[in-house]
């Protein structure tokens, strides 16, 4: 970057000096456009089958558009300030020669940028390291397993008034298997987090960690993808893609990255965790 003022665009920021991640933004915008009538069209397809299945003769046609008001406003709006911001964006006059080439000097950087105190804090701790539960880690597993419960705690109901009818399971039908059956995917979904989480903190744990330099940034509505490289003990380059859950990090930054030693392509980001490494004095 120039260090000049960047443009805000939503959750994605460039800057109209240099042209500072303006191709991304670009094509994410455009992108979103043309995810919006994608989004209304799916959402009308399936409240459509939810109503016809049931009957379309007894459905009443005002419930019908109260379900459909509301998202179709927030598509609307979602569409129109999408819009204005590419219509911003691509007024924006070409980035200058020079500012360009700084931007391009820092993109391909020969030093190592510097990482925040906190970072810098995870970079110098040892295996194996104590870690606690986030704040986003405990509210997304609380959240997680609440939905995940009162979904499975209706179908078992469900299932059990239909074997209760028969106390057998041979009147089931289409409809009742296929209840079984999202019960059990919900369940196997909580398990893979579960998995998920549990690599996490053997990463965190035990994991080395290393420094990695961010080398592009995609936006989007609650989080940012970024991807990343970084050499691991043996000198061998890797490059992989995570997830900033803090929204703070740009192009040409650096994020400390746990991975397994044995296997490098075991790894994760700091930015992406639900947990958090324990240092002297403040947790990260």
């Amino acid at each position: 970057m120039c260090h000049a003022e960047v443009t805000s665009a939503g959750k994605l920021r460039y800057c109209a000096h240099c042209g500072w991640q303006k191709k991304q933004t670009e094509s994410q915008l455009r992108l979103n456009l043309k995810m919006v009538p994608i989004a209304f069209a799916v959402m009308v397809l399936i409240l459509g089958f939810m109503f016809f299945r049931s009957g379309a003769r007894t459905q009443n046609a005002g419930l019908i558009a109260f379900f459909l008001t509301f998202p179709l406003i927030a598509l609307t709006v979602s569409y129109i300030v999408t819009r204005r911001n590419l219509k911003i964006l691509l007024a924006q006059p070409p980035p200058s020669d020079v500012a360009g080439a700084a931007g391009a000097a820092i993109g391909v950087g020969s030093v190592t940028p510097t990482l925040a105190p906190q970072y810098e804090a995870i970079l110098k701790t040892l295996p194996p390291r104590a870690l606690r539960m986030s704040r986003r880690g405990t509210f997304h597993l609380t959240l997680t397993l609440a939905v995940l419960f009162v979904f499975v705690g209706v179908i078992l109901v469900q299932i059990y008034r239909a074997w209760a009818a028969a106390h057998s399971f041979a009147a089931f039908g289409f409809r009742e298997w296929g209840l079984a059956g999202f019960a059990l995917l919900l369940l196997l979904m909580l398990v893979s987090q579960w998995r998920a989480m549990d690599r996490e903190r053997d990463l965190l744990t035990n994991g080395e960690v290393v420094a990695a330099r961010i080398t592009q940034k995609f936006g989007s509505r609650n989080a940012s993808a970024i991807k990343y490289e970084f050499e691991d003990s043996s000198g061998q380059k890797h490059s992989s893609t995570g997830t900033d859950y803090t929204q703070k990090l740009e192009e040409g930054m650096s994020v400390p990255v746990f991975y397994d030693r044995e296997n490098p392509s075991r790894q994760v980001p700091a930015c992406g965790t639900f947990h958090e490494v324990m240092v002297p004095d403040r947790p990260i």
